[in-house]
């Protein structure tokens, strides 16, 4: 196996592993709220909780990344999402299960980043959007086994045990970073801490940096989000599915997100070719999901499997944002413009999926089952949102300064 490909599996299955351990939660909601009797609220904070601690941790790792590189600091952090794997099996209240949630977020910040900077540093700059929309895809996978695959596990066998087995594939994870991916020597100028922040400073007041990121944030945002807890319910609730078809419609979105993630990455390849830029194509795929949102916020009379599948075959479109931001910065920058974009994207998720166990919270609801108005109210909510988002990223910036970047223009 040639050593490109080889990192690429180790780094990919990290962000599969780090999106069983974010959409986990889905099936095991049911479960969660009668045996520890959650509220919509608890149970929406419990699961965003996760991009709420991946999101604090954006910042921070960027900085890390750029300076000791994506190997040493994946391995070290998946360290505490094992443990908080562990944590979570050994719940028996709320409060444990946030602090293993907790972990769960921290220790597996550096999944999706590490992975586009391994990409970055292994990979000819002509291949990023492919080789990221794979490592999305691969991710997907994770997506996937949230579905069917976890329902069948839960019939054999517990939530704990299931948390149990997430912990032991992360370690496997570690041992193949430490014995498995060398240290790639990579020529970048050394810097002081003050002059990191200063260039994480430059990156947040960029023009180019704001254009995409309330989009990114509002789109992928409602994408993990609703499929990471929500997409579940709805199902449920509004088109009144069993929860085995339920679980079946969640894996198909999976599967088609990672289609999606593989092709828009091949699409904006060909695209790129006749010269349709990147921030173009994300954006005409982030479009199109909000289109395909509508269709099943107004029940269109077209079948579940086909409304889905486009919701996740379109979801992904916004993860090409990332190459077109990292081309715009210096390469020594790549990791902190990449965990800057992801700061937004999952602060965005944590809102969506907080927020939408708020509304639900708000209507007259039983146990384990709630206000189809509910539902579609809190989605109308987050497309206004999008539109709005859409409507920014498709502004003309000003041409900046002869001998000033464009990355450098000011918002």
């Amino acid at each position: 196996m040639k050593l490109t490909t080889r990192v690429f599996l180790i780094f990919s299955s990290g962000y599969f592993i780090s999106y069983l351990a974010r959409g986990i939660n889905l099936p095991l909601a049911p479960l969660l709220s009668s045996e520890l009797g959650l509220s919509p609220a608890q149970l929406g904070l419990l699961t965003s909780l996760y991009f709420f601690a991946f999101a604090a941790c954006q910042l921070p790792l960027g900085i890390l990344l750029d300076r000791f590189g994506p190997r040493r600091v994946l391995a070290c952090l998946l360290l505490l999402a094992a443990a908080g794997a562990v944590v979570s099996a050994n719940a028996h209240g709320f409060s444990a299960l946030l602090a293993g949630r907790l972990l769960l977020g921290v220790g597996t910040s550096a999944c999706l980043m590490a992975g586009l900077k391994a990409i970055v540093a292994w990979f000819p700059h002509d291949q990023l959007p492919l080789m990221n929309g794979a490592i999305y895809a691969i991710g997907g996978l994770g997506a996937v086994a949230t579905g069917t695959p976890i329902a069948w596990a839960l019939g054999i066998t517990t939530w704990r045990v299931l948390f149990v087995v997430v912990a032991v594939l992360i370690l496997m994870i570690v041992l193949a970073l430490f014995t498995l991916v060398p240290e790639k020597d990579e020529q970048h100028p050394k810097s002081s801490l003050a002059a990191q922040l200063r260039d994480i400073d430059g990156i947040f007041r960029s023009a180019v940096f704001w254009r995409t990121a309330p989009l990114v944030m509002a789109s992928q945002g409602v994408f993990l989000g609703v499929q990471g807890l929500w997409a579940g319910p709805y199902l449920r609730d509004v088109s009144r599915l069993s929860a085995a078809a339920a679980a079946n419609i969640v894996a198909l979105a999976g599967v088609a997100m990672v289609l999606g993630a593989v092709g828009s990455g091949w699409l904006a390849r060909r695209l790129q070719q006749r010269g349709i830029s990147l921030h173009t194509t994300a954006g005409a795929g982030m479009f199109l999901f909000m289109l395909a949102q509508l269709l099943i916020v107004l029940g269109a009379p077209l079948p579940d499997w086909l409304l889905w599948g486009l919701y996740g075959l379109l979801g992904t479109s916004g993860v090409l944002s990332y190459a077109a931001l990292v081309r715009e910065f210096p390469a020594h920058l790549a990791g902190r413009v990449s965990t800057g974009l992801t700061l937004a994207l999952f602060a965005g998720a944590f809102v969506v999926q907080y927020g939408f166990g708020l509304l639900l919270n708000a209507w007259p609801h039983y146990t384990g089952s709630y206000a189809a108005a509910a539902h579609r109210i809190s989605w109308a909510i987050a497309l206004l949102v999008q539109l709005a988002a859409g409507a920014w990223y498709c502004r003309r910036l000003k041409k900046p300064a002869a001998g000033t970047s464009s990355a450098a223009n000011a918002a």
